[in-house]
């Protein structure tokens, strides 16, 4: 129990298992570059490289300028602010066949905003959404996190979407509807002993110095990896040594830095496994391979206790097989603790397998724009010094240079012999044709994105307010397809949420979660009420629960309107408002943008105190609560009333108090 840790020791090396998915990356990788080409490219012309370098060194060497106005980023700049001003919430709802519960579906929301709060979830929804927009694809990354706690709490991570290849053969938004994916990373060999054992480090190390060939995986590529820059030093192998040292090496080693990649494969295996049946409901459960008869007889008897018919039958499931890979050799197989892929997929646009983002439309009109802005401008550079005319022998040598070398300078004087005098020749005027062909790329930029002058802010006429938001509207109904494929991500991931917390969050956990109100509130899980399993308050292991996602806009503008129309129902109200005012005065404070909410609040409800206080000091009138001990029974001086009693049948001694059913104390006659 106290000697020193078990070496970890390298896997069966199934040969047949290595050739599978040896042919898997292969067609993955085809198919991945594909897209990656494209998504490459989109990602450049975002991020301003709109020119090769070879395009660049054409012009350099004709003096000519490669200028780039960059259109598309104000457009995704747009898309992005619309996706961060609206929040998207998710929340549980029992499900209409499981004993589900109220209480439950509601604590798993809570704790489903406590995974939000700790992943800084809306910022990597803006990872990930931006990742879509650009590339046509994006990932959420969901798993069990072990580093500060060793029961694991939930986190979410984006996904370099370069980095993931996708089962080629896969057709469907889910991507647990596809047979597997691959996620390709560099580790140093430091990781690698740490995470698989001294056996894998001592056996790829030859790998990363470079002395031993890699096997299938290595000679079936035909292709280098494509991938835009995505590193805060921008491209380290910018230089030509960079370029030659990394053509010798190959692409999945790195011996300066001692790192090789390694494949991480997520697929499903269909197996044969033992399983409980509800007769009740027809759900079924796998049981665990580790679990004996004696194991299974105790379940069965509980579910009998508990009139809850349950059989053991063998049936054919689906498992997730988690198997990393280095080169030919595998380094880690085994079976995931995961129901499902860890990853969540955001498309853009999606149509049977088919991804896209909005940048791969607008390549064509920007590269449009770029074209004949850089070549109206050297026409009319080349055009400023169109150059002279002048007679034979009107200059002298000395003379003639001189006008060659100054003649295009502002305020030049020319002196010259003879009757003939120089004459400057008059440049032509630059083709209105480019600058058409300019504004029609504009246009078409606005036109293809559907985004028009009204939504970015670019109107110059004077309209009326309705018509520039009905303008506005317009651009977000083109754009509403992008948002409507991310909640279907979120809704996604919400249902990963839920499954990871059913399936591991079994232990009693205390939750600390920030409320709408601002304010901190404890939250107990799986909490043992002495009664038997039954009995556990919040058990979120038991039952089924949907997942809806709810949309809300943050923007300011949005708030605002929804304050002013409160304000206007409280006004059509009249009495019946100042009422509830004086009850809750602390909605309105909540629904207006004012800093420290909580202490308007907590002002409020003093002052109201202090009022009523005064009131009923007054008018001769115990203040509410007094005469009330702990836990809120009625109290009188004499014999203590019933507090259900009506007020016309309220009768006793002069001075009987009695306490309402709805609080109120009356001095009875």
């Amino acid at each position: 129990m106290y000697g020193p840790f078990p070496q970890q020791t390298v896997p069966n090396q199934d040969q047949a298992k290595i050739l599978l998915l040896a042919d898997r990356w292969y067609r993955a990788a085809q198919a991945h570059s594909k897209w990656a080409a494209t998504a490459k490219e989109c990602v450049d012309f975002m991020e301003g490289r709109h020119w090769t370098e070879d395009q660049i060194a054409a012009f350099a060497k004709q003096n000519r300028p490669a200028l780039r106005f960059n259109k598309i980023a104000p457009l995704v700049r747009l898309i992005l602010g619309y996706q961060r001003n609206n929040r998207q919430d998710i929340k549980c709802l029992p499900a209409t066949d499981s004993p589900g519960a109220d209480q439950v579906a509601d604590a798993l929301s809570r704790i489903i905003k406590q995974i939000s709060e700790q992943s800084q979830m809306p910022y990597v929804d803006a990872e990930v959404f931006m990742d879509g927009i650009i590339g046509g694809r994006g990932f959420f990354d969901n798993r069990l996190d072990f580093e500060n706690n060793d029961l694991g709490e939930i986190k979410v991570r984006a996904k370099d979407p370069f980095s993931i290849y996708l089962d080629p053969d896969g057709n469907q938004y889910d991507m647990n509807q596809c047979g597997y994916f691959i996620e390709s990373r560099f580790a140093c060999i430091d990781e690698i002993r740490a995470i698989y054992g001294e056996q894998v480090s001592a056996l790829v190390e030859p790998f990363t110095r470079g002395e031993t060939p890699m096997g299938p995986l290595t000679t079936m590529r035909d292709a280098e990896e494509i991938t835009p820059v995505r590193m805060f030093g921008q491209r380290e192998d910018a230089w030509e040594w960079w370029d030659n040292t990394y053509a010798l090496l190959g692409d999945f080693t790195d011996p300066l830095r001692r790192s090789i990649r390694l494949m991480d494969f997520q697929y499903w295996v269909r197996e044969k496994k033992r399983v409980f049946i509800d007769l009740e409901t027809g759900d079924k459960e796998v049981i665990p391979d580790h679990w004996g008869s004696r194991e299974i007889e105790k379940a069965l008897w509980y579910a009998e206790q508990q009139s809850n018919p349950i059989v053991v039958d063998v049936r054919n499931v689906k498992r997730v097989r988690w198997t990393t890979m280095i080169g030919d050799t595998l380094v880690y197989d085994k079976w995931s603790m995961y129901d499902g892929f860890s990853l969540v997929g955001y498309f853009p646009y999606f149509r049977r397998g088919f991804t896209q983002g909005m940048v791969s439309d607008l390549i064509d009109p920007q590269k449009e724009v770029n074209k004949r802005r850089s070549a109206e401008i050297d026409i009319v550079m080349r055009s400023a010094h169109s150059g002279w005319m002048f007679h034979e022998h009107s200059l002298d040598p000395k003379e003639e240079l001189n006008l060659k070398r100054y003649g295009a300078r502002p305020g030049v004087n020319v002196k010259w012999k003879g009757t003939v005098k120089p004459e400057k020749i008059q440049p032509s005027t630059p083709p209105t044709a480019m600058e058409r062909l300019e504004d029609r790329g504009r246009n078409d930029l606005r036109e293809i994105s559907g985004i028009n002058e009204a939504a970015l802010g670019q109107v110059d006429q004077v309209q009326s307010g309705r018509a520039l938001e009905a303008k506005q509207r317009q651009a977000v109904i083109a754009v509403q397809m992008y948002t409507d494929n991310f909640s279907q991500t979120k809704r996604l991931q919400g249902a990963k949420f839920v499954n990871l917390i059913q399936k591991h969050y079994t232990e009693n956990r205390l939750f600390r979660i920030l409320g709408e109100d601002g304010k901190f509130m404890s939250l107990a899980i799986n909490q043992d009420q002495g009664n038997g399993l039954r009995a556990r308050l919040n058990d979120v292991t038991v039952g089924k629960y949907t997942v809806s996602v709810n949309e809300t806009p943050l923007s300011a503008s949005f708030l605002n309107a929804q304050f002013e129309e409160a304000l206007l129902i409280l006004e059509k109200l009249g009495p019946v408002a100042e009422a509830m005012m004086q009850v809750r005065p602390d909605l309105i404070v909540e629904m207006s943008s004012l800093p420290r909410k909580e202490e308007w609040t907590q002002a409020l409800q003093q002052a109201m105190g202090m009022m009523q206080a005064q009131q009923a000091a007054a008018a001769g009138v115990p203040p509410p609560g007094a005469g009330m001990p702990p836990g809120g029974a009625p109290v009188s001086s004499g014999a203590p009333a019933s507090a259900g009693v009506s007020l016309d049948q309220a009768s006793g001694p002069a001075g009987l108090t009695v306490v309402a059913p709805d609080g109120r104390q009356v001095a009875a006659g």
